[in-house]
């Protein structure tokens, strides 16, 4: 992982991480509440040796001082301390040498100022007593030197340092999660996921959009401007594909059902149809036509009755759109849909519609029945359709392996609904990142000035004439 895919990550999880982060704050201020307030009140010492002014003198002050810090908590110096009449129960003493010195600075922490006041000043001089009483034909003399005074503001608990703990625990356990979910993530949400599953190069990203949403109970309607355009970008990468040899027939089939692959075949026969180039688009998912309904036709009479006899092909043929679009619908469900897909008259009949036309077929799903590795065999190529988010990266890598196995040659995969807009577009859906305004500004805006022009000039042409 380089430093770019860690900023998308980082980009695409970053109200996870904001979340931990906000709940490590709150988990600091929490702690900081349960804590008693404590004070902390501080008495210094002073270790001489006497008759000594020399440096050597200064070095062994220092020694003993450092010697004499384990003292401050021995039962001797709370023996002492509490013979003055203050508890040492709760207290919690420390003692410490101020560097480069022979100062020596005792320590107590306790819920009463006054408290924390009197335990510093009596763990000093039962310290000092007991480091003089220790050697007491020594020259090192342990002096109390200044007492501590009553602080006037708690030292515990600190606020800030526990916020700031919250925050960074916070903010780790957020990166966690992130790189585990992406780490641990089984299903396909990048381009290149859907290339390393499929085993194939990239041939478009279909962003997740209102009007390209599948409902198998209502008809297509007409795509936003960035659904078409990039169903456009896909018709264009379907047409260099195979330079050299450029397929006639292609399916588009798709690892499990639900994925899209039904609207995103429907949405390119009408811009392949747009562009000029006839084109047939045939629903061979005799299980689960979709075709029919997508597009508002009757659709029980079709492709099943063509491969029967029953019907000639002319005779079930829909025109469809605008632009010369034909339908041939499934028809009605067959009791071995397997045997007429795979068949050699659909063969046949794929082959004289190529001679015309560019044929486009939707397809079963592969994993649920071999509907679609049987008419893989028939067609010069077959588009991988993958739902972003939805499709499991083992389910796409059988669904590959299967195609594989009948030696389908797969053109490419195509990434269904990505995300149009928001953290982590360009890496999750391929750069379809602007809104949908900048769009219709850069693509229907033309179109309306020129309705606008059309409409201003009409009624001065009457006026002339």
């Amino acid at each position: 992982m380089n430093i770019i895919d860690f900023l998308r990550v980082l980009r695409a999880n970053r109200l996870v991480i904001l979340g931990c982060a906000a709940l490590g704050l709150v988990a600091g201020v929490v702690y900081s509440l349960l804590q008693p307030t404590l004070y902390t009140a501080t008495s210094t010492g002073f270790v001489t040796v006497q008759g000594e002014a020399t440096i050597s003198g200064t070095e062994t002050a220092q020694t003993r001082a450092q010697s004499y810090i384990p003292l401050i908590n021995s039962r001797t110096v709370r023996e002492k301390i509490a013979e003055g009449g203050l508890d040492t129960a709760g207290a919690h003493l420390r003692a410490a040498v101020v560097p480069g010195s022979n100062l020596i600075t005792v320590s107590a922490e306790s819920e009463d100022p006054e408290q924390a006041a009197a335990l510093a000043n009596s763990a000093l001089v039962a310290t000092a007593e007991t480091a003089n009483g220790l050697d007491p034909t020594s020259n090192v003399q342990v002096t109390a030197m200044e007492d501590a005074l009553a602080p006037t503001s708690p030292t515990s608990p600190d606020y800030v340092r526990n916020m700031l703990y919250g925050l960074g625990a916070g903010l780790l356990l957020g990166l966690v999660i992130a790189f585990l979910r992406r780490i641990l993530d089984v299903n396909v949400r990048t381009t290149t996921d859907a290339q390393v599953a499929s085993g194939a190069g990239l041939l478009g990203a279909i962003p997740q959009d209102a009007t390209l949403k599948a409902e198998r109970d209502a008809p297509r309607g007409e795509p936003s401007p960035r659904a078409a355009e990039a169903v456009r970008q896909l018709r264009t990468n379907l047409r260099f594909a195979a330079v050299d040899d450029p397929p006639r027939t292609i399916a588009f089939t798709s690892a499990n059902p639900g994925e899209g692959k039904s609207t995103v075949i429907g949405s390119l026969a009408v811009a392949v149809a747009a562009s000029g180039q006839p084109v047939i688009l045939i629903d061979a998912d005799l299980r689960r036509p979709r075709q029919a309904l997508q597009f508002g036709v009757d659709g029980r009479v079709g492709l099943s009755e063509v491969l029967n006899g029953d019907v000639a092909l002319q005779d079930v043929l829909v025109p469809v759109g605008d632009h010369g679009l034909l339908l041939l619908p499934a028809g009605r469900t067959p009791p071995n849909p397997s045997e007429q897909l795979g068949s050699a008259r659909m063969r046949d009949l794929l082959t004289a519609l190529a001679e015309t036309h560019m044929v486009l077929v939707d397809a079963p799903p592969v994993l649920p029945v071999t509907d679609s590795t049987l008419l893989s065999t028939a067609v010069d190529g077959t588009v991988l359709v993958v739902r972003h988010g939805k499709a499991r990266k083992e389910h796409v890598e059988v669904a590959r392996d299967m195609l594989a196995g009948v030696n389908a040659r797969v053109l490419g995969v195509v990434l269904n609904g990505t995300p149009a807009s928001g953290v982590g577009s360009d890496y999750y859906g391929g750069g379809y990142a602007s809104k949908g305004d900048d769009y219709h500004a850069y693509y229907q805006a033309p179109r309306d000035a020129e309705s606008r022009s059309a409409g201003e000039t009409t009624p001065e042409a009457g006026a002339g004439r």
